[in-house]
């Protein structure tokens, strides 16, 4: 702990002179929990705080003290996932009796029959009342996964097309005790020109020796049901990501084009990752094309296919779109090839950028942000972390604090870039080059004088 205040004492007396509050067009205040004392706070930015950037690469935030006195403060990258490893495994799929498929979570007494690697090989429940009633439930045999399964992968020879199909999945590790772990539908459709294809189950990380299907609709049998699941390690915890609906906008007349297009805009430039697209009727089915502008040109962002599709009570829509992250957006718009009843319900889902700071210096600190001039220096506040984690643990991270309510410092002014400064040189310059050349020519004058008598 004495390194760490030596640390945080030297990096207080290293800092340059920053900028003042007022420098700064908005500031925020930064709510610590009640009762609780750190060294060091993290902020994750909102999109208030973004509305009011001025500087692409987020220079012009500012953490001050009660005092108003700037405190070491830095961007950080933040935790994110770390798949160790992610592959997809073939599994034994054994069909299963419909008495036991339909007994909910009652115990399966069958036959079982294994291989030389212990997987199964056979059920038997002494009659093939699948068979005659048709396959509606299913065994997956996971024993030889090390893993946690993530999503469970289904394809199927016929039919081809026109399906629409939900299941209700179980986990165990004795074939006895079921525990429902999820659900989900897998369908093949086709409408003209445009076809679309889903055939995965999301799953909340099963560890589980078996998995059971069961076909909870009554649609069209599935011949040649076969089934692999993907596997994915995963290390540490990560943020979760923020959903924001993007407001529809009226596109100006020269931009609205010849197709359907449809305008939308985020209440500030965001670093968007991912979007969602919902369509407003049942039954439909469009492909679109999501652009986004940066600056004065517009640029495609994804080409898909969106669609509402009801089965009975359920409502199955397409998923979410993966963007290139990194990217700060604020305006959008949708292009269908055809005109649609209502505009599709756009949505947006970013990861905020964090902040770490010190906690120098009295509470309460405000957040500045938005400045045409004030530039954040560079802290080098990775030691100080380090020696805060030296003394409480490597794991240890700061404790997050919350961005409170807002209010005007600099204002529009402190957005504005500054005057160009007076040339001073230049007219110096100018001012020399006059001068010689008016003593060159009193100089020539004086010489024809001479000349004339």
């Amino acid at each position: 702990m004495i390194r760490a205040l030596a640390t945080l004492a030297a990096l207080a007396s290293a800092s340059a002179p920053a900028a003042d509050l007022h420098d700064y067009a908005y500031a925020f205040t930064i709510e610590t929990p009640a009762g609780v004392e750190s060294s060091a706070w993290r902020v994750d930015l909102e999109p208030a705080v973004y509305a009011w950037l001025h500087d692409p690469a987020l220079r012009d935030i500012a953490v001050f003290n009660a005092e108003g006195e700037p405190v070491p403060c830095a961007r950080v990258a933040a935790e994110t996932t770390a798949q160790a490893r992610e592959r997809t495994e073939t599994l034994p799929l054994l069909a299963l009796p419909t008495d036991g498929a339909s007994s909910g979570g009652g115990d399966l007494r069958l036959l079982i029959e294994r291989d030389a690697q212990g997987r199964l090989r056979r059920l038997d429940a002494g009659d093939d009342a699948a068979t005659k009633a048709g396959e509606r439930a299913w065994l997956v045999d996971a024993s030889g996964l090390d893993g946690a399964i993530e999503r469970i992968i289904l394809a199927w020879e016929s039919p081809a097309s026109g399906v629409v199909a939900r299941f209700e999945i179980s986990a165990s590790d004795d074939l006895e005790h079921w525990q429902r772990v999820g659900e989900g539908s897998v369908l093949s459709l086709r409408e003209g020109d445009a076809r679309l294809d889903r055939n995965d189950i999301a799953l909340p990380d099963v560890r589980a020796k078996y998995l059971r299907l069961r076909r909870v609709d009554d649609g069209t049998a599935l011949a040649g049901l076969s089934a692999s699941v993907r596997v994915v390690e995963r290390a540490a915890a990560t943020p979760l990501r923020r959903w924001i609906d993007a407001r529809a906008i009226e596109l100006p007349a020269d931009e609205r084009g010849t197709t359907a297009r449809y305008a939308y805009a985020l209440p500030a430039a965001l670093p968007v990752e991912q979007a969602r697209v919902e369509l407003a009727s049942d039954n439909a089915l469009a492909a679109l094309t999501l652009s986004a502008r940066d600056g004065a040109a517009w640029s495609e962002l994804a080409h898909f296919t969106a669609f509402r599709v009801r089965s009975g009570e359920q409502t199955l829509r397409n998923g979410d779109v993966d963007l290139v992250a990194g990217r700060r957006l604020d305006s959008f718009r949708l292009d269908a090839r055809t005109p649609l009843a209502t505009a599709p319900r756009l949505a947006f889902a970013f990861r905020p950028d964090r902040f770490v700071f010190l906690a120098e210096g009295a509470a309460p600190y405000r957040l500045a942000v938005g400045s045409a001039t004030a530039r954040r220096p560079d802290y080098p506040l990775d030691a100080a972390l380090a020696s805060l984690r030296a003394s409480r643990g490597k794991d240890w991270q700061p404790p997050p604090a919350a961005i409170g309510a807002g209010r005007a410092s600099g204002g529009e002014a402190a957005l504005q870039p500054p005057p160009a400064p007076t040339p001073w040189r230049q007219w110096l310059l100018w001012g020399v080059l006059a001068l010689g050349a008016a003593l060159v020519g009193a100089f020539a004058l004086s010489l024809l004088r001479e000349r004339k008598p």
